[in-house]
């Protein structure tokens, strides 16, 4: 006696690995979208008004950043056809097997290429110049001012290590120096 529905379909080799291999597929698709989020997430923060580094490593970083979010949309589809096959041919489990190791290894490639264009952001920052201040009764100091001072006040950091608290009105000339000798 049959109820209408069809029979199942006995279990096999390849129907059993081609199962395992939609699950992990899907396992694999939560953590591209949370990759595809933290791409997204990077690609809004800004580290100031203008880039630390040259031109050319700006340049670099946003296309870095494009590649990544180009390389994470493709990884996704390709672990996609893997947990979620469509069509009628049977699928074999050699060809979605090599597609979910091509879609995690892009995967991988796209966070690689989101964390070198994060990384252009610590660009080494110029040296602040050097100044010597020369005050009313003739002494001088040199060094590089800090931000932070109170009002009418500024701080220089000497080469030796002292931060100076220097108030303005004591100040005759401030001229920059190319260093402290």
């Amino acid at each position: 006696m049959t109820n209408g529905f069809p029979a199942p379909a006995p279990s096999t080799a390849d129907t059993d690995a081609v199962a395992k291999l939609g699950e992990s597929a899907r396992g694999w698709h939560g953590l591209q979208l949370g990759v595809l989020g933290f791409i997204g997430f990077c690609g809004v923060l800004r580290m100031g008004e203008d880039s630390p580094g040259p031109e050319w490593l700006s340049w670099m970083a946003g296309l870095m950043t494009v590649g990544s979010f180009g390389t994470a949309l493709w990884s996704i589809l390709k672990v996609g056809k893997v947990a979620w096959p469509t069509g009628e041919a049977p699928a074999e489990p050699v060809s979605l097997g090599a597609q979910l190791r091509t879609g995690i290894r892009a995967t991988i490639a796209s966070v690689a290429m989101m964390a070198v264009a994060g990384l252009t952001a610590w660009w080494p920052a110029p040296p602040a110049p050097s100044v010597e201040l020369e005050f009313g009764n003739g002494a001088t100091a040199c060094g590089v001012v800090t931000d932070g001072a109170p009002p009418r006040t500024l701080w220089l950091s000497t080469s030796g290590g002292v931060t100076l608290p220097v108030p303005v009105d004591a100040i005759v000339t401030m001229r920059p120096v190319s260093s402290c000798a």
